[in-house]
């Protein structure tokens, strides 16, 4: 369809230049068949006709190939060049599988070679740790050698699966690590010409040009509101920015090392000697590599948006390879190389039309009700049983929904509310089943402390009463037994 598209408007740019008629042959010819001679002379339409026809019958005598017929470039004609130009097999790459996944490996790997990212995850991951330690080992020192050894042996990479859900969230990535730093840019460079060109493949007849000048459209407003996530203050006016050297810090040890060198220093002195608008010039370099960067950023997120559908599909693809096991996997491989041996390039080979498997049709699910194990709608009775049109929401777990009940009270032991509960600093105890408000939970956690601390012996302000059995306890649950005569 590519191919039909180019060579049409190609073609159709031939036509408007000889239209144009700007070497203006076309006018001439014209001319010549109204019996009008180059040498303004009065011509005769059948003779001018005759000798055209002569000059045409010599040219092709000259210039035949073998003598034969000239190609005849009909429809049917593009028709056969398409499919001979047509190399889709050769477009995409295996993981891609004609264009339903994308393949970023390549660029997953540059982003953990970035040095100063990949310094910043581990910083963090080291600051998490002695925070967690800490806790446990107050006197615990940060150069202790057993931080060290805790951070080589827990910390992880960031996985290729985390990544592709993430990389488009270009304002987590600190300021320091983006400024001014090559391998950055030349990594988001890489992410928008591939995003580009996969689009180009898998979707040929889209108006790429059209779409970039939306995009800068959109960017242009943004910038000019500071609307860009990441990017509302220009980096000239972080306190961590050095003007006379253009660099940004992470933290302000660093910075002060670095002001302390003659370098530094060198540099402050010729800035003092420059002029006002010199010393201008300076912040404006430094706001045009602010909005370098964020286009960039801005543009890569706008062609992850167009994408998003497929890299969903490629999250959700890896993910189920991942939960496989060999057997399964083999499988797969299996039915899909079935699949291949079935297609037999349109032909019909037993004469008649090949009926399509049930499995193959779309499912017909207008209430959208979930799917069963077998991957068809669940009966509507059954639907409606288990109350999964009811609608249970969990403040605790960020306002997440649950359908059906069984759903709201399983979700009590799963991870996201047990991460709510921990964000929160409460145990996810059974005391607090069946809660879903935060305020709720705050409130009786802190009537179960204060019930806790009411029932606990404090001995510097409570009475140790024994009974005659040798049970110690508080004088208020001595006095309580000894009322129903149980002491």
């Amino acid at each position: 369809m590519k191919y039909l598209v180019e060579m049409s408007q190609a073609k159709s740019k031939t036509a408007v230049e000889i239209y144009s008629d700007k070497d203006g042959m076309r006018s001439d010819d014209i001319n010549a068949l109204a019996g009008q001679r180059s040498d303004k002379k009065a011509g005769d339409v059948w003779t001018s006709f005759y000798d055209k026809v002569k000059e045409v019958k010599d040219y092709h005598r000259r210039f035949s190939v073998n003598q034969g017929m000239p190609e005849v470039q009909n429809p049917e004609w593009f028709y056969q060049r398409a499919f001979e130009a047509e190399q889709s097999d050769k477009l995409f790459s295996g993981e891609e599988e004609f264009g339903k996944r994308i393949d970023l490996h390549e660029h997953y790997t540059k982003y953990l070679n970035i040095k100063k990212i990949a310094t910043m995850r581990r910083s963090k991951f080291r600051d998490a740790t002695f925070t967690r330690m800490k806790r446990k080992a107050p006197e615990l020192e940060p150069d202790d050698p057993t931080v060290e050894e805790a951070i080589n042996k827990d910390f992880n990479e960031l996985d290729y699966i985390e990544w592709l859900k993430t990389f488009d969230q270009f304002h987590d990535i600190p300021r320091y690590c983006k400024y001014k730093e090559k391998s950055y840019t030349e990594y988001l460079d890489a992410i928008i010409s591939y995003m580009r060109g996969f689009l180009l493949r898998t979707q040929p007849m889209v108006g790429i040009e059209k779409l970039e000048q939306q995009f800068d459209k959109e960017f242009e407003e943004r910038w000019a509101d500071r609307g860009i996530p990441g990017w509302q203050d220009p980096t000239h006016k972080d306190p961590l920015f050095s003007l006379p050297s253009n660099k940004l810090f992470n933290n302000e040890a660093v910075m002060k090392s670095h002001q302390s060198g003659k370098a530094y220093k060198k540099k402050v002195a010729e800035v003092q000697k420059m002029s006002f608008e010199d010393q201008k010039k300076l912040t404006d370099e430094s706001e045009s590599e602010d909005r370098r960067v964020a286009h960039l950023e801005s543009r890569a997120a706008k062609w992850h948006d167009l994408l998003s559908d497929t890299i969903t599909e490629s999250v959700q693809h890896l993910q189920k390879k991942q939960s496989q096991t060999v057997e399964e996997m083999e499988m797969d491989r299996d039915d899909s190389g079935d699949d291949m041996d079935d297609d037999d390039d349109g032909v019909d080979v037993d004469g008649s039309d090949i009926e399509k498997d049930e499995d193959d049709r779309p499912i017909y699910n207008p209430l959208n009700l979930p799917l069963g194990w077998d991957g068809k709608p669940i009966p509507f009775w059954l639907y409606k049983l288990h109350g999964l049109g009811i609608e249970y929401k969990c403040e605790i777990c960020g306002n997440y929904s649950y359908w059906g009940r069984r759903a709201f009270e399983k979700h009590f032991s799963e991870w996201r509310h047990a991460f709510g509960m921990r964000c929160l600093k409460i145990p996810n105890t059974a005391h607090f089943k069946e809660i879903t408000k935060i305020e709720d939970a705050l409130t009786l956690y802190e009537k179960l402390k204060k019930d806790a601390e009411e029932q606990t012996f404090r001995p510097d302000a409570d009475v140790e009463c024994e009974d005659i059995q040798g049970n110690v306890m508080s004088q208020r649950a001595f006095e309580d037994l000894r009322r129903q005569g149980l002491v």
